[in-house]
Parts: structure tokens; C-alpha cells; sequence
């Protein structure tokens, strides 16, 4: 069997060994084509893969085929920071602060991802052997699958994984540090992952009415984010007091509904921001904005930068500049790296 490196290099990943944006502990490839721009980092162990995607997409690309990963993974389970498109076959919204989850033994998986937009996410390719290990031989196989495990729980573990996807992108820990913390970070990404699948298992089922309710409110505010929905309004729509809502709400999404607004906002905001030339202040007011302080601390919050550091990096890979540009003077090669982060 090739190597995971060997395996990239037939993508048409090439290898960067000078690019040192990500923790040194891992590997980084590039890759510059028609379609992407950026970098695939990745730290690779006998029981997982810990992976950082990093690139810019320069046009409207559908991926409907890929090679057989099951050699190097079980399961994939990965925190999306930012992106615009959709997986299909299940049907997955590839979008910021969503968890996107694949089995390999479904990897017939096609995606569709929109131009003019980075895509940034952290993920955990987990090896047979870990989920072997770790998942299934603690199930009654007879009624749940390991897949129920990692598909269940999308939506009830994105806060915990941000963090952790947070400090896999920022750790600037050097060997043997950063082994030990990064296997630290894959375990507990597993075991944050089994916990809520545990807990949703023990905790109180939302009745099929009672979640239907709910649904319709959560598409009411898709659908009219950029209003100033009233509580009295989602009451009516929900059919629900005041305090069911909001605590049914919290259990099906893990957040309140002013958090799921804002969320909601601020992934528009961001797309707004990276595929049209409309100024901050224009872009606040059409998602509901008046105050654009008010605007930019929200999308602070939520996206990690500022609205104007988006508009800058979107001006940049406008500019066609190249993932790594390896420059050299007279007392040897300098690398420098550059991506869409």
C-alpha cells in the first residue's frame, strides 16, 4: 500500500516541506490548479489522520469521484470554519460552523462548492483501529451502527469542535510537545463525539410534533434573517409558550435562538463579503444591521476575524498570488507560505 503522501500526490497535492503556517509536527502539501488554491496539512498516527484544509476556490467546482481512502480511514468528522456549497448522497450544507461527517464505505459522495470562497476546516480521519478501539466495541451492533454515532451527532457537537479545531489551526507546539497534544486533540474529538451520542441516547426524545415545530422555526429564520423576529411570532409559529421554545430549541440545536440567528447572519455576511464587491456597511444593513460596530464584533465572535480581513484575503487571491513562493538569496532558500486563513 502507497503512503498517505503518495496518496496526495496523485490528487495532485504536491509536497511543501518549507511551509511552516501549521504545526511542525505534521506535513503540509500544496496544490495550484484552475479550481484551488492552498495548502492540505496533515499529522498522520497508526490510529488517525488530523487534517487542515486551507485553499481558495477560483470557480464552481463538482467533485463526483474519488479514490478509495478506506486504506488510510474509517470515518471522517470535520469542523468547517468556512466555506459555500453542499455535499450530496446524504445531503450535507457545507457552510461555516457545521460539522461535515463521511464514512468511507459511502464514498460515493459528490460535493459542489462555490466559486470566489475559502474553504477552511480541521477534521479527524479516523483509522480502523481507533474506531475499533474506541467505538465499536463498546455498541450493541444489533440496534447502532458506528455511523449512527458520528451522523447523530452533528449538530449537537459543533461548539466543543470549533474549540478543538481552534487549537489544532493555533498550535505552534514543536516535537515532543505537539505529538502528545496533538493525539490528546484526536482522542478527545472521539470522545466528544461518543459522549453526545451517549447523552442524546439517555437524555429526553423531542416528541416528532414537538420537532417538526421547531424545524419550522429554524426555516422561518433562514428564511427572514435579516428581520427582527419577535419571540410572540415564533411562539405562534411554533405553537409553544415562550419557555418550551426556547428550551426545545436549545436541546434540538445546541444554542439559542438569538446564537442560531446570529450564526445565521454572519455565514451570510461572509459570503456577501467574499463574492461581491458590496462595502461592510451595505453588507451589515442587508443582514439586518444597522450598528456596524455592532456588526463587526458579532462577526468577530463568530468568524474569528474581522470583516475587512475577509475583503483583504478575497482582494489577494484575486490577485492570483501563489500558495508558496520560494525566494533565495544569497545565503540560501527562504519559504514562506501563503493562504486563505
Amino acid at each position: 500500500m502507497n503512503s498517505f503522501q503518495d496518496f496526495l500526490e496523485e490528487l495532485g497535492w504536491k509536497s511543501c516541506p518549507n511551509c511552516y503556517k501549521y504545526c511542525q509536527a505534521g506535513k503540509t502539501a500544496c496544490i495550484q490548479n484552475e479550481d484551488f488554491d492552498g495548502l492540505y496539512w496533515y499529522y498522520e498516527t497508526d490510529q488517525f489522520i488530523i487534517n487542515i484544509h486551507d485553499f481558495f476556490i477560483k470557480k464552481e467546482t463538482v467533485a463526483h469521484s474519488f479514490p478509495d481512502m478506506s486504506p488510510f480511514m474509517s470515518f471522517s468528522s470535520s469542523y468547517i470554519k468556512s466555506a459555500n456549497g453542499e455535499s450530496f448522497n446524504p445531503y450535507q450544507t457545507l457552510t461555516a460552523n457545521t460539522m461535515f461527517v463521511t464514512s468511507m464505505d459511502k464514498i460515493k459522495i459528490r460535493f459542489l462548492l462555490h466559486a470566489n470562497f475559502p474553504y477552511v476546516s480541521v477534521g479527524i480521519n479516523f483509522k480502523d483501529k481507533m474506531i475499533k478501539d474506541y467505538i465499536s466495541c463498546h455498541l450493541n451492533t444489533n440496534y447502532i451502527t458506528v455511523s449512527d454515532v458520528f451522523f447523530d451527532t452533528r449538530e449537537l457537537v459543533t461548539k466543543p469542535m470549533e474549540k478543538l479545531a481552534n487549537s489544532i489551526l493555533n498550535c505552534n507546539m514543536s516535537s515532543p510537545a505537539a505529538e502528545i497534544f496533538l493525539e490528546a486533540k484526536a482522542k478527545e474529538w472521539l470522545s466528544v463525539t461518543l459522549d453526545a451520542y451517549l447523552n442524546k441516547a439517555k437524555s429526553k426524545q423531542i416528541s416528532e410534533s414537538d420537532e417538526k415545530a421547531i424545524e419550522n422555526v429554524a426555516n422561518y429564520i433562514n428564511d427572514h434573517y435579516a428581520l427582527d423576529i419577535s419571540q410572540e411570532l415564533l411562539e405562534k409559529i411554533a405553537m409553544m409558550s415562550g419557555t418550551k421554545l426556547k428550551n426545545v430549541f436549545k436541546q434540538k440545536y445546541q444554542m439559542s435562538i438569538t446564537e442560531y440567528s446570529q450564526r445565521k447572519r454572519m455565514n451570510i455576511a461572509e459570503t456577501l463579503l467574499s463574492t461581491t464587491e458590496l462595502e461592510i456597511r451595505d453588507i451589515a444593513k442587508s443582514v439586518g444591521y444597522t450598528s456596524h460596530s455592532r456588526f463587526t464584533v458579532l462577526f468577530k465572535k463568530y468568524k474569528g476575524i474581522y470583516p475587512r480581513e475577509v475583503k483583504k484575503l478575497i482582494s489577494l487571491n484575486s490577485d492570483s498570488i501563489h500558495v508558496c513562493q520560494n525566494n533565495s538569496n544569497n545565503l540560501g532558500k527562504i519559504s514562506s507560505c501563503k493562504s486563505t486563513q
